[in-house]
């Protein structure tokens, strides 16, 4: 129920079912819902989602992690290529950069400013 109704729709979730004979089982389910762990993103693994945020730190990238190119980064002319998504394929920890689909070989950041964000949505 958590990932699929997050707790500030859980109360309208609630009021929709009021009068159709499942408010019990309405009020068992969000009393459950209340324990669970809180739901990380699938791309970044934040609660809080860091879509569009800047991806600092070798650290950060790992194979499968999707990106967006940071419009603020000259690097690869971000406007043309900030709406297209890339996937890592592969990281190189030795010189900070990484490898995105077609072989492209990118650094991470390029002039003091991170080369992707994170594209998670």
């Amino acid at each position: 129920l958590q990932k699929t109704i997050p707790p500030p729709a859980q109360l309208q979730f609630a009021i929709d079912q009021s009068g159709t004979g499942k408010e019990a089982t309405v009020l068992q389910l969000l009393s459950l819902a209340k324990d669970l762990p809180a739901v990380e993103c699938s791309n970044c693994g934040n609660v809080e989602c860091l879509d569009g945020q800047g991806v600092v730190g070798i650290g950060q990238f790992t194979v499968g992690l999707k990106l967006r190119v940071n419009k603020s980064c000259a690097n690869w002319d971000g406007g043309q290529f900030a709406g297209i998504v890339f996937t890592v394929n592969s990281v190189d920890k030795d010189n900070n950069t990484v490898h995105v689909r077609g072989g492209i070989s990118s650094p991470i950041v390029w002039q003091n400013i991170p080369t992707f964000c994170y594209g998670c949505s």
